[in-house]
């Protein structure tokens, strides 16, 4: 056999000093969090390659769904009978503009986008048909949040949340800083205002009361103003931006010196539970299953995000509830930060029809599965 002339040898080395280049540019995919959770239960990976994973919801079949923003979608993920394997991530909806949370009602699939909440009819598990607009939401630009969560609650009716535009101003749209509901007609009206940002609601099984995770102002300093839970109750305001914490004055803000207040302090609701500052509580759930202890049954549960400013927040807590109202936090998984290292950020929580707790990461795109596994 003839050796290979000068010209090809030089392209054979040319093209493996590429590839051993572009190898070498190839970030390694990101490998899972072990975290940390307690005696008796276990996380593994149910899904992975997810970035931008927000919040979820389980279909009538039991098929969990994710929104991912910015990916503008919708992804199924599916599970073989036996539930042995990962399961696999089908794209069923595309460009919905930062597409956030799901929801199911009467045999429709509802999605909160930034500039809408939409809606697609559901059926043989899986959408049928074009999405439909519901109601607009306000979509100005820059806005400093742009997730939209929605939730269905007791009466039926549709709750929206919206956050503020900014980090601290006077809302030109009065839509900013609630939480609203769909009335009959078609309509939004306000149903809670002063949020600054209430990403993740629910109501407690048990009680019926109304509970939201809160984000409070940044630039104040890395341990204020605390993050928050609110009893969320109609016709209520909840102080901002005029009030903040337990209703201290929100003073030596430029962008409120020239504003009116709307709002006494006497009449501001204050936080039920003060948060650590900046955990960034994205989801609020309670768990509805019955796969978990007693002592967890209808435990209200935080995916707590994280600050890129220090080490606050990055787990899954619960909220230990005393006569009806949380009085503490404690971690329910941990491991999503080690030795300063992010491995992960909580956002969507959900309860599957197994019984186990669904915990999204929109950070390195994994879904985790919390089961309790010692009967």
């Amino acid at each position: 056999m003839s050796e290979p002339d000068s010209t090809a040898l030089k392209s054979i080395m040319i093209a493996a000093a590429i590839g051993v280049a572009i190898a070498a540019q190839t970030p390694a995919p990101p490998s899972p969090a072990e975290l940390i959770v307690p005696p008796g239960f276990k996380a593994s990976v149910f899904a992975s390659d997810l970035a931008g994973a927000r919040l979820m919801t389980v279909s009538p079949e039991g098929t969990l769904l994710v929104a991912r923003r910015p990916r503008s979608e919708v992804v199924a993920l599916r599970q073989d009978a036996g539930g042995n394997t990962p399961a696999t991530p089908e794209v069923i909806l595309s460009n919905l503009t930062n597409a956030h949370s799901l929801a199911f009602k009467d045999g429709w699939l509802y999605i909160a986008t930034t500039p809408a909440v939409l809606r697609v009819r559901w059926a043989n598990g899986r959408p049928q048909g074009e999405p439909e607009k519901v109601v607009d939401l306000p979509a100005s630009t820059p806005s400093l949040h742009v997730s939209r969560t929605i939730n269905f609650g007791p009466d039926g009716r549709l709750y929206v949340s919206i956050g503020s535009s900014c980090n601290v101003c006077v809302e030109p749209d009065p839509r900013r800083t609630t939480i609203q509901v769909l009335t009959g007609d078609g309509t939004l009206q306000p149903y809670a205002r002063g949020l600054h940002n209430a990403i993740g609601f629910d109501w407690d099984p048990d009680t019926g009361r109304m509970w939201a995770g809160e984000t409070g102002q940044d630039n104040l300093g890395d341990d204020f103003p605390p993050d928050e839970i609110d009893l969320i109750e109609a016709g209520k305001h909840y102080g901002f931006p005029f009030f903040i914490a337990k209703n201290q004055p929100n003073i030596g803000q430029p962008e409120l010196s020239a504003a009116k207040r709307d709002i006494a302090v006497a009449d501001a609701v204050p936080p039920a539970l003060d948060l650590p500052a900046h955990i960034s509580p994205i989801d609020l759930r309670f768990y509805r299953g019955t796969q978990f202890p007693p002592a967890f049954r209808h435990a209200l549960f935080i995916a707590m995000h994280g600050s890129v400013r220090k080490t606050n927040g990055y787990v899954v807590a619960r909220v230990v509830m005393k006569d009806g109202r949380p009085s503490g936090i404690e971690n329910f998984a941990s491991g999503f930060l080690k030795d300063g290292v992010i491995l992960g950020r909580p956002a969507g929580l959900a309860t599957g029809r197994d019984g186990a707790l669904y915990v999204s990461d929109d950070n390195k795109g994994f879904i985790y599965r919390i089961s309790y596994e010692s009967h």
